[in-house]
Order: structure tokens, then C-alpha cells, then sequence
């Protein structure tokens, strides 16, 4: 396998078709187990369709044998000049976090919350992130994306308000954050600060690297309830 190339059963295969079939699988234990499956449990139904579907990768890219360009909270992160891109790979066991979350519930997000955040991405935002695959480290379970690289500065705070706002985003606060909840498509977003809103050239904005999240029954309740709270000053 060639430097960036994904593993040979993630290669060519979207990131939504990884996701209906995970999903597909989280709601067959729910019925099974009569309640939502929760994050070992889809760590569980992750590392299983992993196995059979030959998504973890033979070796690690030889960018992971280099100290990273950059460090985040959710990944480490390696420059690719010549494809125009970023290879991410998430910390050790670690998938990031969820926007919101059922009372207890863990915070951190599941590898299959994961794929669902950048499949969204995607979506929602025109991003092109594809995923790489898995990665067996001995330091634990790792996921890799390959994004396309923004020309452009951070946006402003002002500019990110607008952003959202403009196109029927309801702003509320969580964790101490501002976050935004899109009515329509049961959607919410978070980590919204400057570094992850690019402003480009052309005076557009690209979101680089939200959390994206669908909700429904008592979480969609819940922010609801949030939004219709918020108030500006």
C-alpha cells in the first residue's frame, strides 16, 4: 500500500455506506437489548465490522513515524504538500466528543459517532475528508482521515455568527460553549471557534473541523429547550 492510500477495503467506499451499516447494526442491539446502545458498546460493534470488512490498516502511514505538524485535542495531524491535504489521525482511544449527550452517558464519542461526524461533514459543509481506515497501535485503537487543505485565515467571531445564523442555525450555549442546532435537519454543531471556521479568499467560510451530531428524542428535547433559552446579551 502506497503512502496515503486507504486500506484496500475503505478505498473508493464513502464514508455514508461505513455509516448506514454501522448504524444499521447499533439499532439491531438496541431492539435486541430494548435500550440505546451506548459508547463500549458501539466500540464493540465498530472493532467487529472492522475485522470482517478488512478496514484496519497492514502497516501505519510512514508520516506517523515523524513528530506531527500540529496537535489537537481529537488528533494528530501531518501535512501532505503534494496531495493538498492533511493525514489526521485520532489519539489513542480516543474519538472525540459528542456535542451533547444523555444523562449518564459518557461525553466521549464512539468510533462510529466518529465516521457519522465526518460523514456530515461532508454533507453538510461540501468537505471531502475519506476515510483511511484503522489503525491497531499498541497504544490502542487510532482512526484515519485525509482531509483537503483550506487556503485562507480564521474567520472572526462575528463572521462564524453570521455564518450559522444566516442559514437558520439557532445559536445555545453548552458546557460553557456556544454551539448551533439546525431545526431541520435534527443537527447541532459545536466547537465553532476561529481556528475551525476558515474565511477563504473569495470571502466564503469553510468549517474545517466541527463536531457534528444528529439528535433526536430526548437529546433533540433537550436542546430544544436550549435554543428557545438562549439569549444574546
Amino acid at each position: 500500500m502506497s503512502t496515503h492510500e486507504p486500506s484496500r477495503a475503505a478505498a473508493g467506499i464513502p464514508l455514508e455506506a461505513h455509516v448506514e451499516k454501522l448504524r444499521s447494526r447499533c439499532e439491531a442491539a438496541s431492539r435486541f437489548q430494548g435500550g440505546s446502545t451506548y459508547l463500549h458498546e458501539e466500540l464493540g460493534i465498530f472493532l467487529s465490522y472492522a475485522r470482517e470488512c478488512g478496514l484496519f490498516l497492514e502497516s501505519p502511514p510512514p508520516e506517523l513515524s515523524r513528530p506531527p505538524d500540529d496537535e489537537g485535542n481529537e488528533h494528530q495531524v501531518w501535512h501532505l504538500p503534494d496531495a493538498g491535504a492533511f493525514l489526521k489521525a485520532t489519539w489513542p482511544d480516543f474519538f472525540g466528543m459528542l456535542v451533547v449527550h444523555r444523562p449518564h452517558e459518557e461525553q466521549k464519542a464512539s468510533p462510529i459517532a466518529y465516521l457519522e461526524r465526518w460523514h456530515l461533514h461532508n454533507r453538510i459543509f461540501g468537505d471531502q475528508v475519506e476515510f483511511l481506515g484503522a489503525l491497531a497501535a499498541e497504544s490502542g485503537l487510532r482512526l484515519l482521515i485525509r482531509q483537503p487543505a483550506i487556503a485562507g485565515k480564521p474567520a472572526s467571531d462575528e463572521q462564524i455568527q453570521d455564518f450559522f445564523t444566516s442559514s437558520g442555525w439557532k445559536p445555545f450555549i453548552i458546557e460553557g460553549n456556544t454551539a448551533y442546532f439546525d431545526p431541520e435537519r435534527r443537527l447541532v454543531v459545536s466547537d465553532t471557534h476561529r481556528g475551525n471556521l476558515i474565511l477563504m479568499d473569495d470571502g466564503l467560510l469553510a468549517p474545517i473541523d466541527l463536531r457534528v451530531q444528529p439528535v433526536s428524542g430526548s437529546l433533540l428535547d433537550t436542546v430544544t429547550r436550549l435554543t428557545s433559552g438562549f439569549s444574546s446579551t
